[in-house]
């Protein structure tokens, strides 16, 4: 018998028990008001939009709504952007499906090597991507493809295809081992044992994938940012446009909630698609990897490689030849000159101080959205799909530049002015990173067992020696995963940052923008240099979680 059930014949200690309630209480109070706040930190720079777009001069007048919503240019931009998600998304699923097959079915030298190749760049800032591409298929790359979208087509495809890897690659590996052999024995070729035994199996793994591309792809801002050249552009872009340059704070409301309503209809898809997906692996006994023996196998590693290589390395390549690249030589110009801001860049600071800026304000809102996030996902963690599970989603329902726009009207002007704080863009980057902090340690906390608390319990542990002394340890890896994530997020956060960062205190991912929007290429080779910069730290965080965390642990969409 166990200590738990002894403890409940036994019957507990009154005041202990009314202690313990009394506790319980404060705990959950404390929970309640993590989710309350957080619910609070989206919903003021949602409401913030809605009404200056509904009360653009402190009365209603729907002037904007009709302008923005009859005007031909909106719809156009609204399909153009739908467009070039669905374009991105059927792009990366074609070249993540088959390099997902190789990495599930065969075991050979460089296997990890090539995995962790396709996932890094989807750690790596939108920015970093945006200008390793700009080397390749830009103005001064192999060939010049500026002004159209296959290079945003491109790097869409480079940084989500560790979605489709990861999200296809295991639902292959949920599936029995035996399956192809026996299709085999049926009569079925190689051909069509994928096309009627494993594509019907994965298939609501691939929409899932597919799904969660699509929306990044929907509300992909940077990497539009700096391969457009402002010779195209998305409603995600057309915000920033009208809210920073054309000074059209009530249309930029109208399309932020257009873009919102978008982002919500693709969220509720997606977890409908992702319920059939779990349950289509769910209880699979999972394959045996074998080494590639016949040509045909060898082949389809090496056509893996090649992919690979293509899409998720030649470009992080480029940009650091680019970035040592002087004139017709290879020089450390660029890497010098990062401690003087150039002339004729548009930078009040030197690219350094704008390092400086990042990891400082990087470092508070990881604090600050884990320390939010944990108390928050205590309080929803027994209760799947309740009302606090949802609301900690809801970040992931706005979009980065809505976001931005939200706090630069909430707190923009009085009676609550705070433009010149140094807190307003920890606070932006905090509402992108809290959900990949709750996302990475929810199933974690879920997953520990009832039993174990009860026990340490009735041994006379008091909820918060449960906590310091149970529950924390084991959620030990999670918590520093999801932090590391945070931190990363918070490093490379653009769509947000953009609206609220003050022209002498920029990140590093504002600082390449402007290095790269100024005309004539002043300041590109410290735009590439200040990139690669960007790219390391972020690369030092992902190798110290690999080692501390092991690697496997991530945030669950």
């Amino acid at each position: 018998m166990t200590v738990a059930a002894t403890a409940a014949e036994v019957g507990p200690n009154p005041p202990a028990a009314a202690r313990a309630g009394r506790r319980a209480r404060l705990r959950a109070g404390i929970g309640s008001v993590a989710v309350a706040v957080v619910l609070l930190l989206v919903a003021v720079p949602v409401a913030a939009v809605v009404l200056r777009t509904v009360r653009p001069h402190g009365e209603w007048d729907p002037e904007a709504f009709g302008r923005v919503l009859s005007s031909a240019r909106t719809w156009r931009l609204v399909a153009v952007t739908v467009g070039q998600a669905l374009g991105s998304s059927v792009l990366t699923v074609a070249v993540g499906v088959p390099v997902a097959w190789v990495l599930s079915r065969f075991r050979f030298r460089g296997r990890d090597a090539l995995a962790s190749a396709a996932v890094v760049p989807f750690v790596l800032p939108s920015v970093v991507v945006g200008s390793a591409f700009a080397t390749l298929l830009g103005p001064r790359g192999l060939v010049d493809l500026r002004g159209t979208w296959w290079p945003i087509l491109a790097a869409h495809a480079c940084f989500n295809l560790a979605v489709v890897v990861r999200t296809v690659g295991a639902a292959l590996d949920g599936l029995p081992p035996d399956m192809e052999a026996a299709g085999r024995l049926l009569g079925a070729g190689p051909v069509g044992v994928a096309r009627r035994l494993l594509l019907p199996a994965v298939a609501p793994a691939i929409a899932a994938a597919a799904t969660i591309t699509f929306l990044f792809c929907l509300t992909s801002f940077g990497v539009i940012v700096i391969l457009g050249g402002g010779r195209v552009s998305t409603v995600e872009v057309e915000i920033w446009t009208r809210a920073t340059r054309q000074f059209d704070l009530p249309g930029a409301g109208v399309l932020a909630m257009l873009q919102l309503a978008a982002v919500v209809a693709t969220l509720t898809v997606h977890a409908r698609i992702s319920r059939h997906a779990a349950r289509a692996t769910a209880g699979s006994p999972g394959t045996r990897r074998q080494r590639p023996r016949a040509w045909r196998d060898r082949s389809a590693v090496a056509g893996a490689v090649l992919v690979v290589a293509a899409v998720s390395v030649a470009p992080l390549l480029a940009l650091v030849e680019r970035s040592l690249r002087v004139g017709d030589r290879l020089g450390l110009d660029h890497w010098t000159g990062l401690g003087s801001a150039a002339a004729g860049t548009g930078l009040a600071v030197s690219p350094l101080t704008a390092v400086a800026t990042s990891l400082g304000a990087a470092f508070v809102a990881t604090a600050a959205s884990v320390l939010l996030a944990l108390p928050a996902t205590r309080a929803v963690a027994r209760r799947p799909g309740g009302l606090g599970d949802r609301l900690l989603l809801l970040p992931l329902g706005v979009s980065a530049t809505t976001i931005g726009l939200g706090l630069l009207l909430a707190v923009g002007r009085p009676p609550i002015d705070l433009r010149r704080s140094v807190w307003i863009v920890p606070v932006a980057q905090a509402l992108v990173a809290i959900p990949l902090v709750v996302r990475t340690v929810l199933p974690s906390l879920r997953a520990l067992p009832g039993t174990m608390l009860d026990a340490a319990a009735t041994l006379g542990a008091t909820p918060r020696a449960r906590w310091w002394r149970v529950e924390l340890p084991l959620l030990r890896r999670p918590v520093v995963a999801g932090a590391g994530l945070a931190l990363v997020a918070c490093l490379g956060e653009f769509g947000a940052t953009v609206f609220v960062a003050r022209q002498d205190r920029p990140t590093v991912p504002v600082a390449i923008e402007r290095l790269m929007s100024r005309p004539g290429g002043a300041g590109f080779g410290q735009a590439m240099a200040l990139s690669c910069v960007l790219a390391a730290v972020c690369a030092v965080v992902v190798v110290a979680l690999d080692r501390w965390v092991g690697g496997e642990t991530g945030p669950t969409f």
